[in-house]
This record gives structure tokens, sequence and C-alpha cells, in this order.
């Protein structure tokens, strides 16, 4: 983190996934990639990690952030820190180098719920100069709110996957931190009901799954195609030219393999597929809304695992990379601002497991698991545990009164030293 002084007061610089494309932290062209506070082997989530790990670490008193797809929910999480995230459009986002546009927001990483409330408040509160933040709208009329007792619901268990290479341990520890963060929902006057998730996790697979993610193109296209330009490449106004280049990206060696793979995988769109597309998304979030009527707030895991850097890092550094441990830490965030939602997480306990104690049953993955973390450490592993709470679009402030409660009930604070665990620094992390 680059920092300077003035007054007393330090402003920084952090560093982040590439381009705002990830949700691990570790794609980065800047060496070292930030890491978990609480474990340096393991990831510190993205795509605003720098930030997330700052505030989680105890350097700074709040950070800002994105949050596309989950940026600013995923980090918060996996660094034990509070990671406010508004309704899309509430908060101005010029300035922003855009991932997708429509969908861009402004976050704030905190250590705690409060001092998130106060900063998101004045960010809320700056006004962009008149016709420059085209995605900036104006609330819509206030919908009452239950002044006591509200429903809430959770992910039904075949969506609540904990399974990965932690093994049974650190599933039954994930499963156990989540429901004693229901219990304490429940505590705080909320009644507990059922809701079919899959139109909402139906709609999370459209945002990279179909032509949404051509907008991550169009975001920074300027910059991709200057290149082209340059070498004497085809002009890319003309539609066949455009359309060439974009596929021309994955040779791009100014992007990481990963974020190449994933921006020119945009090329095998049409224009006609976006608006199938938006029709699709039409539909499911008809269904979606309908199931979210029957709810006040949801309560979800921020992250349903904790990933090593060397498992991440095992996926995507291949000659054609893959990244379903991105895709898993994306499962209960890539819908929140396509359903237009607003979103605080909060830490909500510890997990501990030890990755030597292997059941007779332990895969492959868990094994190199445990040989990696003995060979650079302690194999008995203490991370943190997040949720976070989504409601309906302008309902911010009721959201963050709730996740003040859910704060207090959990008893704990930011990072490390905020939940009683002795964080673990591995000597290639010095």
């Amino acid at each position: 983190m680059n920092t300077l002084l003035s007054g007393g007061i330090a402003v920084g610089k952090t560093n982040m996934d590439q381009f705002a494309a990830g949700l691990v932290g570790t794609r980065t062209p800047s060496s070292p990639c930030p890491v978990s506070p609480f474990d340096s082997r393991f990831i510190s989530g993205g795509s605003s990690s720098g930030s997330a790990a700052a505030v989680g670490a105890g350097l700074l008193s709040f950070a800002l952030g994105t949050d596309t797809a989950g940026s600013g929910r995923v980090p918060a999480g996996l660094c034990g820190c509070v990671g406010v995230k508004p309704t899309v459009g509430s908060v101005s986002t010029v300035g922003v180098v855009p991932a997708c546009a429509s969908l861009d927001c402004l976050t704030v990483f905190t250590a705690s719920v409060a001092d998130g409330v106060e900063v998101a408040r004045i960010m809320r509160s700056a006004a962009a100069p008149p016709g420059t933040d085209v995605w900036r709208r104006q609330p819509s009329p206030a919908e009452p709110l239950p002044e006591a007792g509200f429903r809430f619901a959770v992910p039904s268990r075949e969506h609540l996957d904990w399974d990965g290479p932690g093994g049974e341990a650190l599933s039954s520890a994930c499963a156990a931190a989540f429901e004693a963060a229901a219990a304490r929902l429940t505590e705080a006057g909320g009644v507990r009901v059922e809701v079919d998730f899959a139109p909402l996790l139906a709609v999370a697979a459209m945002l990279y799954g179909t032509s949404f993610v051509a907008e991550r193109y169009s975001g920074i296209r300027a910059f991709l195609e200057r290149k082209a330009a340059a070498n004497g490449g085809a002009p890319a106004a003309k539609p066949a030219a455009a359309l060439e280049h974009q596929g021309q990206v994955v040779d791009d060696e100014r992007l990481l393999p990963v974020t190449r793979h994933i921006i020119a995988g945009t090329a095998k769109f049409t224009a006609a597929d976006v608006f199938d597309h938006q029709a699709q998304l039409a539909v499911l979030r008809a269904r979606a809304l309908d199931e979210l009527s029957r709810a006040d707030v949801l309560l979800v895991p921020t992250a349903l695992t904790h990933w090593t850097v060397a498992e991440v890092a095992e996926e995507e550094a291949a000659p054609t990379p893959t990244w379903s441990r991105n895709a898993k830490l994306g499962r209960f965030t890539n819908f929140v601002n396509l359903l237009d939602m607003c979103g605080i997480a909060v830490p909500s306990g510890i997990v501990s497991y030890d990755a030597a104690a292997l059941s007779e049953g332990a895969s492959e993955a868990e094994r190199r698991r445990a040989a990696h973390l003995a060979a650079t450490g302690p194999t008995q592993v203490t991370l943190p545990f997040g949720v976070t709470l989504l409601s309906r679009a302008w309902r911010d402030d009721w959201l963050w009164g709730l996740a003040a409660r859910m704060e207090a009930a959990a008893g704990l604070r930011c990072g490390p030293a905020g939940h009683g665990v002795t964080p673990f620094v591995s000597e290639q992390a010095q």
C-alpha cells in the first residue's frame, strides 16, 4: 500500500484484481498480491483485495472499493471486516474505471458497522456534477418497513455447498457458524421463512455466462483497442473488426491470462444475443422478485469457503485457465446488483480446523492442501466467517440498523485482533 501523509492523515492506494475481474484477490500484475490478515497463505478475496486486507490488518480506519459482482463483500468476509454495498446509483461513480458501468457500485470497508454507515452516508450525500453520472438514480418511493419483527430467508441446503479442500472439518465449521448467525437474526426479532433461491442463482450465472460480460470489454475498450491501432490493426469502429479484436484479447500480454480469457469470451456474443439475454433476465428477474417479496431480508454466507493462494494459482496459471474456485465465491454475490439490491457484510464467527487431520476418504485436493500448509507453517488454521444481509434497493438505512444488531450479538470486532486470533505470516509473505 502506497501512502501520502498530510496533517496526520494517511491516504493510501491499494492493490486489486486487474480491471476488477475477480473475487480472489490474486489476479494482479503487481506482486505480491494482498493476502488474508489472518493467515498469509490464504487469499484476501477481491476484487477490492488491498482495501479489505488493509482494514482487516488494522492499517486503516476505512478504505474504498467497488462492487459489481461481490468485490466489496467477499474480501470483507475473508478479511474479517465490514463491507457496505449501497444501492446501485445511490453513490456517484464518476472517476471510477468501469468494470460493468451499469452495475458498478462504490463500497466502503471499515472496522465497524457504525463507521461504515458514517462513511457511506457521506459518500451518498456527495453529488456528482450535473450530467456526468449517467447511472446515478433517484430513490424509488419509500416502502413500508417492519417496525417490529421482520421476515428473513436463508439459502436451502442444496445451495449451501460448503465442500472444499478443507474437508469435512471446515465444511462443518462453516455450516455451524452460519446456523449461529441465523439464530442471532431470530433473536433480533426475525421470523425465518422459505424462499426459493434457484431463480436468484440463475440470475447470478448470467453475469459471466451470457452477453452481459461484454460490458467488461466495453468499459476498457479504448485501452484494449489502442494497442491494435498502434500495430496497424483494423479500425475497431467496423463491426467485423471489433468482433475480431475482442477475440484477439486472449493474446494481449498486458492482461493476465485469466483476465484475457474472461474478456476474450465476449467475442462469441452478437448484438442479437444481448437482447435475447435481456429477455431471459426479465423472466428470471420476475421470478426472483416474486420470491424476494416473501422476505424483508436475505441472510447468506459472504463466502462459502477459504482458498489458499496456491490453490487459486493452481487453477488459473494453466495455459487455458479455469476459475471454478473464483466462481464459487460469487454464488451469493453475483445476483445482487442485477436484482437491484443493497447489502452489508459483517463478521460473524471463526472457523478452525487442522488440515493434517485427514479423513480416510480425503480427496487429492485435501491432501495437497495439507502438504502445502505443513511445508509453509502450522496445519492448524483459524479463519474468519462472515455473513451478508441483503434487501431490496433503497432499504440501506434499515439494513444497516439490522447489521449493527447482528454485529453486537456476534461480539466480534475487526481483523485477527477483533476475532481473538493470532495471525500467521509465512516467510514468503514477509
